[in-house]
């Protein structure tokens, strides 16, 4: 019979695998590294607010220029009309300086406008990550900044880091666009497209490392010697929340429990005060305890006849001796008279006895006696007696 084949032995000397180096203290892991799409979506969030920043402007800076073109503009004919005297009829000199005068306008207007964008956005960047590491979308996408040594982990970016990374992400953001367009209206267009080509290289190669970097870090990131990581504040609330939760439930069940044992220890003491009563229940119907209440029974009884025989004894007319009377604080109602009972009639002498069914026999009624008058018999003389 064949059997199964033996196991195989291991290679003898086979070489360890080499261990994976850890990361340098403070640089964060791929867990620990915001997702893309959250960053991408923090982004996003973040140039909505200056869009909307930077239409708010817009419509300041056409109010401006409508005050200036329309509410000034016959004080502008009338200084250009000056000009054209002061400059002996030459037309086209007046309206070159006329023309001149509303482009400047505009252009101040308009660069005053570009610049202020760009101030706002390089505060935005500055002030909110250096207290909170933390902007608006950032914090919506529950992601932060912070220094990419950093020994603590809620520690954050640092004033100085915080600056750097502004600056650069200005710079990819708004800055190098405005100024493309500050050269534009200024008419230098060569290096209007200069500056215009810099600033898209440069917003790309500012975004493209968060998107398909290993490390996802920007280049305003590797300048300022920062990272981008999860914030976990979501998680921690949850967890917070869950802790809370099983702490309500614990003290719930603390609670059921200590109200359990109040309950079985007053039922205990209940059941010990009706064993106690039970015992003298108990001890109220033993033999001892009911003999006493017999002769109880019969003292009371022989007092009460005693009374009672006094009392009989003080009545009047209980003895030979009238007695005086006494007041009976316990009068006896007399019973009512009972009536006679009815006899039957006695026979009479030479009649028969009644025959039932048969009225009796009517007696004759008897006459009447004379009644004496009072002033004597009127037949007789009123002279005196008869002889």
């Amino acid at each position: 019979m064949h059997g199964p084949p033996p196991p195989p032995f291991p290679v003898p000397f086979s070489p360890a695998p080499e261990p994976v180096p850890p990361p340098p203290p403070g640089s964060p892991g791929r867990a620990d590294a915001a997702p893309r799409i959250r960053r991408l979506a923090a982004w996003s969030l973040d140039a909505a607010l200056l869009a909307g920043v930077a239409g708010l402007l817009a419509v300041m800076t056409w109010g401006r220029l409508h005050g200036s073109l329309v509410d000034g503009l016959p004080g502008k004919v009338l200084s250009a009309a000056g000009g054209l005297l002061l400059s002996g009829g030459d037309a086209g000199q007046a309206a070159e300086a006329f023309g001149m005068g509303l482009w400047r306008t505009i252009v101040r207007d308009i660069e005053q406008a570009l610049a202020l964008l760009v101030l706002i956005e390089l505060l935005y960047h500055l002030v909110l990550p250096a207290c909170t590491g933390r902007t608006l979308g950032k914090t919506a996408m529950d992601i932060r900044v912070r220094a990419a040594r950093a020994t603590a982990a809620g520690r954050g970016p640092g004033l100085g880091r915080a600056a750097r990374r502004a600056l650069v992400g200005t710079a990819a953001g708004t800055g190098l666009y405005a100024g493309a367009w500050v050269l534009l209206l200024e008419g230098m267009f060569f290096f209007a497209l200069v500056a215009w080509l810099l600033a898209v290289a440069v917003f790309v190669a500012n975004s493209a490392p968060t998107l398909f970097g290993a490390r996802r870090r920007s280049l305003a990131d590797a300048a300022a010697g920062t990272v981008v990581v999860r914030a976990r504040s979501y998680q921690r609330v949850k967890e917070a929340t869950r802790y809370g939760a099983v702490a309500a439930w614990d003290g719930a069940q603390a609670a059921g429990q200590v109200a359990g044992q109040v309950a079985g220890q007053a039922a205990r003491d209940n059941a010990a005060r009706l064993a106690q009563s039970g015992r003298a229940q108990q001890a109220l119907e033993s033999a001892p305890v009911r003999q006493v209440q017999d002769m109880g029974k019969r003292l009371g009884g022989r007092v009460r006849n005693a009374y009672r025989d006094r009392r009989d004894d003080r009545l009047p007319g209980s003895s030979g001796q009238p007695g005086e009377l006494q007041h009976d604080p316990y009068p006896q109602l007399a019973a009512p008279p009972q009536p006679n009972p009815v006899q039957p009639a006695p026979a009479h002498p030479g009649l028969g006895e009644p025959v039932l069914g048969r009225p009796a026999p009517v007696e004759p009624v008897p006459d009447p006696a004379p009644y004496p008058h009072p002033y004597g018999n009127p037949d007789e003389p009123s002279g005196g007696r008869p002889a």
